[in-house]
């Protein structure tokens, strides 16, 4: 695009203006997310979570997501703070480091919140984390971060406290190994995985054959078991991060619990499946109402 031919003054104001929409579109994108993740919608597109849909599909890069995703959280319980982002007295990036230091610091009352924004207008993103650090004496980040940096290998940022680097340490003397974090995190995760399937997915073998029941509601074992070996993860995204037994035909609608009706599900595709079977529960009702005697003989 071509601006040579527009006047200093003009090529200034069509910048102000443009900056202006660009912050009320952020804003309305803000919105977005927060409906988004009310409904779990990612998860019909087969992402595991708000984060991965706004880097997958959105092309945020992984940085812009979480401000946004951040933000979006804090319009939530002050909307006032959408005027701000309009104004440009708060940028995305403060707003989410004032949520961060928020969830730290357990801070719960609404009025102390908005008295903290009030603080951080019109800052630069440094003298914002030098104003938070004023205030609790605690340094403020981002959050984790992780870079790809070969096929197979992906650079990690994050920050430890004190304790948790002895106890690693102590962990690796009681190994009695040279190994490397990697390694060292490799066999914790292990470990801790075979720990976490024994007890709550029931992996182990069953002392005693259970036959699944298909007119009681609960899993049991020998189903879940079953079930847990069969999908080992999220059937619809994919993801492994807090699964649950799910009915495929709600046990409203008449499905049993047997292992051809159960299958796993995160807590996001399993929220989103329980709203579009409630969507289909009414829908069916309205059916079976609409067709029934007592709805002709009544009009």
């Amino acid at each position: 695009m071509l601006l040579k031919h527009l006047a200093d003054e003009t090529l200034v104001n069509d910048a102000i203006i443009i900056a202006k929409n660009e912050r009320e579109m952020t804003l309305l994108m803000l919105h977005h997310l927060k409906e988004i993740e009310h409904r779990k919608l990612y998860s019909d597109l087969k992402c595991t979570s708000l984060f991965d849909f706004c880097v997958r599909i959105l092309k945020y890069s992984e940085s812009s997501a979480y401000r946004r995703i951040q933000a979006s959280k804090l319009i939530t319980n002050i909307p006032e703070v959408g005027d701000k982002i309009i104004n440009g007295s708060l940028s995305i990036t403060n707003i989410a480091l004032v949520n961060q230091y928020f969830k730290e610091n357990k801070i719960i009352d609404t009025e102390e919140k908005k008295k903290i924004l009030g603080e951080m207008e019109n800052l630069t993103k440094n003298s914002c984390i030098k104003k938070l650090f004023e205030l609790s004496g605690k340094e403020v980040h981002e959050g984790d971060t992780s870079e790809r940096v070969s096929q197979d290998k992906t650079k990690v940022s994050m920050i430890l406290t004190n304790e948790t680097i002895l106890e690693l340490q102590k962990l690796k003397e009681l190994l009695g190994e040279e190994l490397s974090n990697d390694a060292l995190i490799k066999l914790m995760v292990k470990t801790t995985i075979e720990k976490v399937e024994k007890q709550k997915f029931k992996v182990q073998k069953p002392q005693s054959r259970l036959s699944p029941v298909k007119t009681v509601r609960t899993v049991n074992n020998e189903v879940k078991r079953e079930v847990y070996l069969r999908d080992k993860k999220c059937t619809i995204c994919g993801s492994r991060k807090h699964l649950n037994y799910d009915h495929r035909v709600p046990w409203a609608l008449g499905g049993g619990s047997s292992s051809d009706n159960i299958r796993l599900l995160c807590s996001n595709c399993n929220q989103r499946a329980r709203i579009r079977s409630k969507l289909n529960f009414k829908s069916q009702s309205l059916e079976q109402a609409f067709y029934s005697p007592d709805y002709f003989q009544n009009k």
